[in-house]
């Protein structure tokens, strides 16, 4: 028997279906939170890129007011260096000392005997320049020929270095106005050297210019304005003009800073290239000043004077909105962690929510079972010690006298000598395998016996008093003697049934007299030595009986026509099989009975009707089919005489069609038996020819 699944099993997969699903959900959740915490440390190891990129944009915005103040500080400057080099005096004094010859250069500075006017010319020159530096504040004013003789100021002046004379050169060819670099002059002033182009007084020609005016102007109001931080500074602090001037050991910083309301110079020695990156907040642009550190971004001028514009954040303001910027990741990370935490604690309560509604639902089911069971079940139960005692008893044993109770007796006392032995023999089966077993036996007086089935199941100790116990096993007694009687008359209708079927089949055909009785004896001889199943043995007898049934949809006439059949007439007998088959599955006897009539025509080497063969074809037809060609054979037919048993048993060996398994069976039983079958299943005191005879004036009639 197969042993019974317990009631837990299947609550025990669904408890293990909800835990799993937890642990998946668990083990999702913790890759989020690891997913979460390696976005955040990516997003906090970036935040200082992220937050010099963004103030990078912010500045940037802050580009074009730079841009415009340096315009119109530089527009301011050309305009007023223009005034002086266009004015008449200027223009008629270079051109009159261009026109003279060396010679005559030098006569106009020793001879001050020279003509008036010509001293006057020269003589109301520099007093201009002198009134104009003195009211503007220029530190110092040179004009400087094309040829590069001074006209104005002295060739020993130290503001007229190289720097002066590259300027000087650049005017020349370029025809217009230029700067030279930004430096402190006597006085701590700021100045920026400047030279503008000096032209002929001529107007409508093309002439190069005649010299230059080079300057020192000193940065006024106007350049504060550009070093001054903006409105919404963006965390600017400090703004700076920065020019870069290469020497023998790198680069020199100028930078012109705004301290107050005054401008200062400073110059910072960077080694190496000394590189700038325009528009650009980084690292690698921190500057130190004044004990401070400061990230710098340049604009780069787009003006004639060379230079950038350099905005100034303090490196601790940046600091300030990284370290923000950081504890808003972690709180972000916190408050994700917190809610896959909290949806991990909501899914913990709904699953023990779950398993506890299951568990009481699965308990309520099983109580409701037990309830109905112990309400309708009249069984007897005891349970065995494995020393073979009764231990407990229900109110519905024998011996029990209507009352449960636990007791301590010998099964003998309790049941006569051979019920009790088949019980403990069963019990200790059931000890041996763990598989449960059943035994019947008649219990009671000798006028009221009653039969009962005796199912022993191993006992599960549990803790307590059971246990104490040393349990052996449990046996339920039932009572089956009106379930018995009632299969054995149901059984005895089915085989009244079956007959009057074989009866009916047989009277169709006077030839079958005795057939279906021949392959049943036959069937039971056979039956030790194929080890037919009780299925099969079934089927085979049900089969033998039935599958002539499909002579009954043919003319009888030609079922015994002596003559041989024509084409119209074999397809109408050959329709006999087909007919049983769909007579037969109708009935439904829950066994391959309409299969095995069907396949009895097939060949096992293939030959058959529908081709089938070897194990394709049903055990139960090859048996079948074997013993009816056999029982055939042996029996006389309208147009043969009966063949000997020997005779019989050659054919069948020599014929591929059959199954060699069951004629080699077939042959182990003896001839004598055989002749012994067909004498009792046909009848010692009626022959063919009589039952021939009979048949035939019956047709007449």
């Amino acid at each position: 028997m197969q042993r019974a699944t317990p009631f837990t099993d299947n609550l025990s997969a669904s408890l293990k279906k909800y835990y799993a699903l937890f642990r998946g959900a668990v083990a999702v959740a913790c890759g989020l939170i690891l997913l979460a915490v390696i976005a955040a440390y990516v997003l906090v190891e970036r935040s200082g890129e992220r937050i010099l990129d963004e103030a990078a944009e912010n500045l940037l915005l802050k580009e074009g007011a730079f841009d415009k103040r340096l315009a119109t500080w530089c527009g301011s400057v050309e305009k007023f260096a223009g005034n002086i080099a266009s004015a008449s005096i200027v223009q008629l004094s270079v051109s009159y000392y261009a026109g003279l010859t060396d010679e005559q250069r030098k006569e106009l500075g020793k001879n001050r005997e020279q003509s008036a006017d010509d001293q006057e010319l020269v003589t109301y020159l520099k007093d201009m320049f002198a009134d104009f530096a003195a009211s503007h504040g220029i530190s110092d004013a040179l004009i400087v020929m094309a040829d590069g003789d001074i006209l104005i100021g002295s060739r020993e002046n130290k503001l007229y270095s190289q720097s002066w004379k590259s300027m000087l050169e650049r005017v020349l060819q370029q025809k217009t106005f230029q700067y030279g670099s930004i430096h402190a002059a006597d006085g701590g002033k700021v100045v920026v050297d400047v030279a503008v182009p000096i032209f002929p007084p001529v107007e409508g020609t093309e002439a190069g210019p005649l010299g230059a005016l080079l300057m020192a102007l000193p940065l006024g109001s106007q350049f504060s304005d550009i070093l001054t931080p903006p409105a919404d500074n963006r965390g600017i602090q400090k703004m700076a003009f920065v020019q870069m001037h290469r020497n023998e050991t790198g680069h020199i910083r100028t930078s012109v800073e705004k301290q107050g309301s005054m401008l200062f110079v400073r110059d910072t020695t960077m080694p190496g290239a000394g590189d700038i990156t325009p528009r650009e907040l980084a690292d690698s642009q921190i500057l130190q000043e004044d004990q401070h550190l400061y990230y710098t971004m340049y604009f780069p001028s787009d003006q004639k004077i060379s230079g950038y514009v350099c905005a100034m954040v303090p490196q601790i303001h940046v600091q300030e909105l990284m370290t923000s910027h950081r504890y808003f990741i972690c709180a972000c990370l916190g408050v994700v962690i917190a809610f896959i935490l909290l949806v991990l604690v909501l899914l913990s309560m709904l699953r023990d929510k779950h398993v506890r509604l299951l568990v009481n639902r699965r308990i309520a089911n099983q109580k409701a079972i037990l309830d109905r069971i112990n309400a309708s079940i009249q069984d007897g139960m005891i349970l065995l010690s494995k020393a073979g005692d009764i231990v407990y008893m229900n109110e519905h044993f024998f011996t029990a006298d209507g009352r449960a109770r636990w007791v301590r007796v010998p099964l003998h006392d309790a049941l006569n000598g051979d019920a009790a032995d088949k019980v403990l023999e069963c019990m200790h089966h059931v000890l041996e395998n763990g598989h449960e077993g059943s035994v019947e036996l008649l219990y009671g007086e000798e006028s009221a016996k009653r039969l009962y089935r005796v199912t022993v199941y191993a006992s599960q100790e549990q803790e307590g008093r059971a246990s104490d116990m040393d349990l052996g096993c449990v046996a339920i007694f039932r009572d089956i003697t009106e379930f018995r009687n009632k299969a054995r008359e149901s059984q005895q209708r089915v085989q009244k049934i079956l007959n009057v079927f074989s009866t009916v089949v047989e009277s169709v055909d006077a030839g079958l007299r005795g057939h279906t009785d021949k392959m049943l004896t036959i069937i039971d001889a056979l039956s030790p030595l194929l080890h037919f199943s009780r299925e099969e043995m079934d089927t085979l007898n049900i089969s033998a009986r039935l599958f002539q049934i499909g002579k009954l949809f043919v003319p009888r006439h030609l079922l015994n026509k002596r003559g041989k059949l024509t084409p119209e007439e074999y397809a109408q007998v050959s329709k006999a099989p087909e007919a049983a088959y769909e007579l037969l599955y109708s009935l439904n006897f829950g066994l391959p009975v309409a299969e095995t009539v069907y396949e009895m025509g097939e060949r096992v080497d293939g030959r058959g009707p529908r081709g089938l063969k070897g194990d394709e074809i049903l055990f139960t037809a090859r048996v079948l089919s074997v013993v009816n060609a056999f029982c055939s054979m042996v029996s006389p037919r309208t147009y043969r005489d009966a063949m000997s048993v020997e005779t019989a048993l050659d054919q069948l060996r020599r014929d591929p069609g059959f199954d060699r398994e069951v004629i080699e069976a077939m042959c182990t039983i003896s001839v004598k038996d055989f002749q012994t079958i067909l004498r009792r299943c046909t009848g010692e005191g009626d022959s063919y020819n009589n039952a021939l005879a009979l048949w035939d004036n019956v047709e007449r009639s």
